[in-house]
C-alpha cells in the first residue's frame, strides 16, 4: 500500500520522473529572539540546506544522467534529466562535467578530496575549516588545491600566509570561474584569539563548547539539529565555521556565538560562555602611499583613535580646526591642557572620530558634542608641566563611541610600563607639515619616531626648556642634514597619540605637548608621559 501511495507522487517528466515524497519534512526554525521562520529543504543525498524556491543539479548514483531539484514550501522535488559531456571543462581538479541536454546548467561530479560547485574547493585537513575573512569576502581556498598557482608553493594547511613578503596576508579565491589572490581583512592573530570574540563574534573560529548555564554544546551534525537551518549541513557551513564539531558560533549574526543545546530533554540553545578580545589598539593599518613633509598621508583606519578636535567661532559663523584627541573609552577624550587656555563654554566644543580628512566628513565619521572637560589643575603653561585634559562625550545613553574600523579606543599603559631606549613608536595628527606652514593639514599624517633615553631628554638638550619627570622625549633618528625630511608633530597635532607596540597593541605612551620648531635634526618633540596620570584619568572618569 506503501508503494503504491508513494507512485502517486511521481510524474513522468523529459523521460525522467518528477517525485515528491510525501515523508519530505519541512525545515523551518525559529530564529532566536524576535524572528520569523524561514522555509528550507534539506537534501536528503548530499544533506545539504537549501532556501525556499532554490534550485540545483545534483549527480545520479548512476547512468548518464543527474537530477534537477528545486525547493517548493519546505518540500524537495527533483526530476532527472539527461546530460551529455561539457563542451568546454568547467570542473576543477579532475573533477567530471555533465551538461543537461536541453539547457546550459552543468554539475560537477568531484574526486575526493574536494568540493564545491566546480571542485575548486580542496578540503581542509580535519575537516576543519581556519576562518580566514577576506576583504572582498568570499571564501579562501586550500594552499593544498592542486588547480591553483599555489599548489607548487612550500605551503601547508589553507588559511592565508604572506610567504612571498607582500604588504599582509593574502590566498587564492574563487570568482568568475576563475583562481584569483585576494587580501585578508583580519588583524593580526593574538594568543587569546581562541578565547575570546570580537564584534559579534561572526569570525570567531576557536574552540570554546561550554553555555553561559554549563551546558556543552550539541555538535553541529548532530542528528538531532535535523530540520533546523544552522547545522553542518547547511551550504555555506564552511563559511559560518559549521562542521563535525560543537565549538561555539554566530552563523545568523546574533549579538554574539552561541549553540545549541540539550535542556530537560528539549532543543533549544544558549549563548556561549565566552569573553569578548580586548580591541583597544588593534587596527586595520594601510600602508601610507604618499610622503610628505614632516610625515606620511595616513588613513583613519591606521589610527581610529585619533580625535579632531573643534570650537565655535567668538565673532564669527562656524567653527575651527583646534586639536587633536585621543580615544581611550567610549565616552572619553584625551588631549593636551594647553589646548584649552581660552576656557571655551563645554557646549562650543565638538569632536569628531573616525575622519581621515580634517575639513571633509567621512563615511564611517562619529561627532559628539561635549559634555565636559578636565583640565589638570597643577597645569603650568609656561613650563607645559601636566599638559594634559579629559573631554567626556555628550550622548543619551552609557555609551557614545561606537567602535568600528574607523573608530577605535587606544589602549592606556600599564603603570609600569618600561619600553627600551629608541623603541620606535607612531604619532598622528592632522598638524602642520613644517613650522613655516601657512595652514594645518587637510589630511590625516603619521610619523615614526623612536624614544629618546631620558640622558637625552634633558635641558641642556632642549635649548635649556624646562623638562620635569611629566615629560618624554622621542624623536627622528634617522642621518641627514639640517634639510632632511625628519618625522615628527608640529602645531596643530597637540593632544595627539604617540603610541607604541606593546603585544600587538598600539599602547598610548604619550600626549603630543610642545616642541623647538617641527623636524629638527636632534631636536625630539616632548609629549606628557601617560603612565604619571593613570590615577588621575581614572578618578575623572570613574562614573
Amino acid at each position: 500500500m506503501y508503494a503504491l501511495k508513494r507512485e502517486l507522487w511521481c510524474v513522468l517528466l523529459l523521460c525522467g520522473a518528477i517525485c515528491t515524497s510525501p515523508s519530505q519534512e519541512t525545515h523551518r526554525r525559529l530564529r532566536r529572539g524576535v524572528r520569523s521562520y524561514r522555509v528550507t529543504c534539506r537534501d536528503e543525498k548530499t544533506q545539504m540546506i537549501y532556501q525556499q524556491h532554490q534550485s540545483w543539479l545534483r549527480p545520479l548514483l548512476r547512468g548518464n544522467r543527474v537530477e534537477h531539484c528545486w525547493c517548493n514550501d519546505g518540500q524537495t522535488q527533483c526530476h532527472s534529466v539527461p546530460v551529455k559531456s561539457c563542451s568546454e571543462p568547467r570542473c576543477f581538479n579532475g573533477g567530471t562535467c555533465l551538461q543537461a541536454v536541453y539547457f546550459s546548467d552543468f554539475v560537477c561530479q568531484c574526486p575526493v578530496g574536494f568540493i564545491g560547485r566546480q571542485c575548486e574547493i580542496g578540503e581542509w585537513p580535519a575537516g576543519g575549516y581556519l576562518g580566514a575573512s577576506l576583504e572582498s569576502g568570499s571564501a579562501p581556498i586550500s594552499w593544498a588545491t592542486p588547480a591553483t598557482p599555489a599548489a607548487s608553493m612550500p605551503l601547508v594547511g589553507g588559511d592565508d600566509r604572506s610567504g612571498d613578503k607582500d604588504s599582509k596576508p593574502w590566498c587564492y579565491i574563487f570568482k568568475a570561474e576563475k583562481y584569483s589572490p585576494d587580501f585578508c581583512s583580519t588583524p593580526a592573530c593574538t594568543k587569546e584569539k581562541e578565547e575570546c570574540y570580537t564584534g559579534k563574534g561572526l569570525d570567531y573560529r576557536g574552540t570554546r563548547s561550554l553555555t553561559m548555564s554549563g551546558a556543552f554544546c550539541l555538535p553541529w551534525n548532530s542528528l538531532v539539529l535535523m530540520g533546523k537551518i544552522y547545522t553542518a549541513w547547511n551550504s555555506n557551513a564552511q563559511t559560518l565555521g559549521l562542521g563535525k564539531h560543537n565549538y561555539c558560533r554566530n552563523p545568523d549574526g546574533d549579538t554574539q556565538p552561541w549553540c545549541h543545546v540539550l535542556k530537560d530533554h528539549k532543543l533549544t540553545w544558549e549563548y556561549c560562555d565566552l569573553p569578548q578580545c580586548v580591541t583597544c589598539g588593534l587596527r586595520q593599518y594601510k600602508e601610507p602611499q604618499f610622503r610628505i613633509k614632516g610625515g606620511l598621508y595616513a588613513d583613519i583606519t591606521s589610527h581610529p583613535w585619533q580625535a579632531a578636535i573643534f570650537v565655535k567661532n567668538r565673532r564669527s559663523p562656524g567653527e575651527r580646526f583646534l586639536c587633536g584627541g585621543i580615544l581611550i573609552s567610549s565616552c572619553w577624550v584625551l588631549s593636551a591642557a594647553h589646548c584649552f587656555q581660552e576656557r571655551f563654554p563645554p557646549h562650543h566644543v565638538r569632536v569628531v572620530l573616525g575622519r581621515t580628512y580634517r575639513l571633509v566628513p567621512g563615511e564611517e565619521e562619529q561627532a559628539f558634542e561635549v559634555e565636559k572637560y578636565i583640565v589638570h589643575k597643577e597645569f603650568d603653561d609656561d613650563t607645559y608641566d601636566n599638559d594634559i585634559a579629559l573631554l567626556q562625550l555628550k550622548s543619551d545613553s552609557l555609551t557614545c563611541a561606537q567602535e568600528s574600523d574607523a573608530v577605535r579606543t587606544v589602549c592606556l599603559p600599564e603603570a609600569d610600563l618600561q619600553l627600551p631606549d629608541w623603541t620606535e613608536c607612531e604619532l598622528s595628527g592632522y598638524g602642520k607639515h613644517e613650522a613655516s606652514s601657512p595652514f594645518y593639514s587637510e589630511r590625516l599624517k603619521e610619523a615614526h619616531v623612536r624614544l629618546y633615553p631620558s640622558s637625552r631628554c634633558t635641558s641642556k638638550h632642549l635649548f635649556n626648556k624646562t623638562i620635569t619627570n611629566n615629560m618624554l622625549c622621542a624623536g627622528d633618528t634617522r642621518s641627514g642634514g639640517d634639510n632632511a625630511n625628519l618625522h615628527d608633530a608640529c602645531q596643530g597635532d597637540s593632544g595627539g597619540p604617540l603610541v607604541c607596540m606593546k603585544g600587538n597593541h598600539m599602547t598610548l605612551v604619550g600626549v603630543i605637548s610642545w616642541g623647538l620648531g617641527c623636524g629638527q635634526k636632534d631636536v625630539p618633540g616632548v609629549y606628557t608621559k601617560v603612565t604619571n596620570y593613570l590615577n588621575w584619568i581614572r578618578d575623572n572618569t570613574r562614573p
